[in-house]
């Protein structure tokens, strides 16, 4: 049986009314996570506990059903299941499975993760709707332990030498996944006061973070500080300090140098590009649609791997088995 797949400034299946994190407020949507260019104050959410915990109370949607990953829900006659996509805490994918056809939407997704977790899984479907951030072959990210490792000697130098390391993170997810990788090298923190609110939250969600104070004019000397990469007024009074961007950006020479950092590491929470291929690859889908980022691009290279695949935001309205 046909069923309708729209993009009107977000993925819809509209003959179930369900949309997956539109870009405007609907009536019943997926939120897949808790950053604001994805959360949305809907009528109703579906979405993680642990979403909804990093939510601000301003931002929350008016209704919610909360989901874990793996508990199968039932939406009429179709199923939905909620799969962890490994981008920040309380991040999902979304399974779709109606009359034997599944459609995986990935929100954003990273299958490698650092301090030897295991990868981020990838469910099997007929059609896959992913994210394309980082869809340009040049996003080629180095091993995540690896690099954290790499931060850390940064940090431990810069600290040697009397000098402030500051590492230039998105204040919710980013901040928390560098503390907590950082933890093992025995680090203290100083969070700028935009991260402060989001680290709150994430210990609120249950996840026991690393100490950490609020970075101020008090804050003694000796500590890592993280900030968001816009915007440095506070860390400008640090005096003796040395900067580090950590983003998947990192391998856009061009968008680094908008920040004016001294170093740049490629630690990201996003898939590279050979991960994006793998999740494809991975999902057993038989048609690809590309959202959000470099969706043209990543969909010819997926053509010209023999892929059918399109950038869904190209086209108004398709028709899939669903």
């Amino acid at each position: 049986m046909t069923r309708e797949v729209i993009w009107d400034h977000g993925v819809s299946l509209p003959e179930h009314s369900l949309w997956l994190d539109p870009l405007v407020v609907r009536a019943f949507a997926f939120i897949s996570h808790a950053h604001t260019d994805h959360a949305r104050r809907h009528k109703e959410a579906l979405l993680t506990p642990q979403t909804l915990a990093l939510i601000p109370e301003a931002r929350r949607p008016r209704g919610w059903r909360m989901l874990g990953y793996d508990e199968p829900m039932r939406r009429g006659p179709a199923t939905v299941t909620l799969h962890p996509a490994g981008h920040m805490l309380g991040s999902a994918q979304l399974r779709f499975e109606h009359e034997g056809t599944s459609l995986l939407y990935t929100g954003d997704i990273k299958l490698r993760q650092p301090g030897g977790h295991a990868p981020t899984p990838v469910p099997r479907a007929h059609v896959l709707v992913m994210e394309s951030t980082y869809g340009r072959p040049h996003f080629r990210f180095g091993d995540p332990d690896t690099t954290v490792e790499s931060i850390a000697r940064w940090c431990r130098l810069a600290l040697d030498s009397r000098v402030t390391p500051v590492l230039l993170c998105h204040a919710l997810g980013k901040t928390e996944e560098v503390m907590l990788a950082l933890a093992p090298y025995g680090f203290e923190f100083a969070l700028e006061s935009r991260c402060v609110p989001c680290a709150r939250a994430y210990a609120s969600a249950g996840t026991r973070l690393p100490e950490w104070v609020e970075l101020n004019g008090d804050t003694p000397s000796g500590r890592v500080v993280i900030a968001p990469p816009a915007g440095k007024d506070e860390v400008r009074r640090l005096g003796r300090y040395r900067t580090a961007l950590i983003s998947g950006w990192a391998k856009d020479a061009e968008f680094a140098r908008l920040f004016g950092a001294d170093a740049t590491f490629d630690l990201s929470d996003h898939c590279d590009f050979d991960e994006l291929i793998e999740v494809v690859e991975r999902s057993g889908a038989d048609q690809v649609y590309t959202v959000h980022g470099y969706t043209e691009d990543f969909a010819r290279h997926l053509r010209k791997r023999g892929v059918r695949a399109s950038a869904l935001e190209a086209t108004e309205q398709l028709a899939l088995a669903l």
